[in-house]
């Protein structure tokens, strides 16, 4: 075949190429909503979502919060691949631009370039290219880029209401364990004097070596579980140190809670009380503003784009180039100078690769197939994961007023065991008993209000960062094709 015969069928098959549709993407995964995204409740801003905390009305929480997030190792990492996610799509974006570059060259030497003799040789030249992406393969491969770029946002979003949420469920922790220890060290000393009583009955003759030794056993089982909660507040401790990166030793300062009560029925330490959002008002697209969602969303948009890119491989590709220069050769103290320059088309016709780019192709649909099927699973868990979180908020709710009430009347008896005790109508063992049965409802009151806590937290992390009383129940735009 002759050379104009190489160019006319290279001609054809390119023309061929440029009446070919890109390939079609995947279908929507069935679980994806119409409306993509709603507005984050907090913007996406530190400030607003630190802010959030504030309804636990424990400023203390939404403190350590804001020193966690500022100081975090894990955020920076999160923070350190966005930025490198934001690079690469800016790479992938400059490959779409004719690139260009100067170079230059200064030799000497003797029969330099076959010249006899000492000569000096000095040469520049300014070169251009550009790939023009007939076929939208490079375009693709920026948009797949971008939606990388976008996703690693949405991940270290993502990171961002982990810890947030890392941070107070240790914090309702270490804040659970200094109530119930100060209630065991309040019922320690009850048994001790109950144990202390029994001693004193036992020598008189009142009572069994067999009852004495039980009141010895609550009194022991007391102490143990004062031991128990005084450890279980340290390890509380280290998790917020560890995930506000900072000492343990500076936040026990920081955090340390009110002193025990030196005597009487006084319990002085607090914990953060649940908000008073009405969740049964939150509107189901809310559950669209999780970052993971997005961030999976994005990567679907990745795939997608990487199989146009893959699949333009397979067509001709053209590329503009062009090069100017200038010589200048100095020999024996004569100069001689000479000009070059040169432009025009290259075109690469892929033939025979033994299958690898049909294979690449393949790979590329089989990436977003998955992606797709992953971005479904997420939504799957996502649903389910809020409407647990919602029934043990109500759970919650519902057992933390009964409990409440419960406690209540266990302190109006406390305190009337206490005035009769005074007046003389009570001994001091039926008070001391009467107190530990009021600190045994306490306990079950603080257990339960924790419990309430972190089914609020695990909602705030369930729905992507927290939400607004007056967000609206209209459907949000749909935003898919932006994000």
């Amino acid at each position: 075949m002759t050379s104009r015969a190489l160019l006319a069928a290279a001609l054809l098959a390119l023309l061929t190429g440029c009446m070919t549709a890109p390939p079609a993407p995947p279908p929507t995964p069935a679980a994806v909503p119409p409306a993509w995204r709603s507005p984050l409740p907090h913007g996406g801003s530190t400030a607003a979502l630190t802010a959030w905390w504030q309804a636990f009305d424990d400023p203390a929480l939404a403190r350590l919060i804001a020193r966690a997030e500022s100081q975090s190792p894990t955020l920076e990492q999160a923070a350190a691949r966005r930025r490198q996610a934001e690079a690469f799509a800016a790479q992938a974006r400059a490959g779409l631009s004719p690139q260009g570059g100067v170079g230059g060259q200064l030799q000497r030497g003797r029969a330099l370039n076959g010249i006899a003799g000492d000569s000096t040789q000095a040469s520049a030249q300014f070169s251009a290219s550009w790939e023009i992406d007939l076929f939208g393969g490079q375009r693709a491969a920026a948009l797949a880029a971008a939606a990388q770029a976008t996703a690693a946002s949405d991940d270290w979003h993502a990171a961002r209401v982990s810890l947030a949420a890392d941070v107070a469920q240790a914090y309702v922790q270490l804040r659970l364990a200094q109530a119930r220890e100060e209630s065991a060290e309040l019922d320690t000393r009850f048994a001790e004097q109950i144990a202390a009583w029994g001693r004193q009955q036992q020598a008189a003759g009142l009572i069994s070596a067999t009852d004495a030794a039980l009141l010895n056993t609550d009194r022991a089982a007391a102490t143990a579980a004062r031991s128990q909660w005084r450890a279980e507040a340290q390890i509380a401790l280290n998790s917020l140190a560890l995930l506000c990166a900072e000492r343990a030793v500076t936040l026990a300062a920081e955090l340390a809670p009110p002193a025990v009560a030196s005597e009487g029925f006084e319990l002085r330490r607090s914990q953060p009380q649940v908000p008073g959002f009405d969740v049964a008002a939150l509107p189901a697209q809310l559950l669209a503003q999780r970052p993971d969602l997005a961030a999976a969303h994005q990567r679907w948009i990745a795939a997608v784009q990487n199989i146009r890119s893959v699949d333009a491989q397979r067509y001709p590709q053209l590329s503009l180039g062009a090069m100017v220069g200038d010589t200048r050769l100095r020999v024996r103290g004569k100069t001689s100078s000479g000009s070059m320059w040169s432009f025009g088309p290259s075109l690469t016709l892929p033939m025979f690769d033994g299958g690898a780019l049909v294979a690449a192709g393949d790979g590329a649909r089989a990436a977003a197939d998955e992606a797709a099927a992953e971005l479904q699973g997420r939504w799957l868990v996502a649903v389910n994961e809020v409407e647990d979180a919602l029934q043990r908020v109500a759970a919650g709710a519902e057992r933390e007023r009964e409990v409440d009430a419960v406690r209540r009347e266990w302190e109006g008896i406390a305190r009337r065991s206490f005035s009769q005790q005074q007046a003389g109508l009570q001994s001091g063992v039926q008070r001391n008993t009467t107190f530990r049965n009021a600190l045994a409802a306490y306990e079950a009151v603080v257990s339960v209000r924790a419990e309430h806590a972190l089914a609020w937290i695990r909602l705030y992390r369930s729905l992507g960062g927290g939400w607004t009383a007056d967000v609206p129940t209209a459907s949000v735009p749909n935003t898919t094709a932006a994000r």
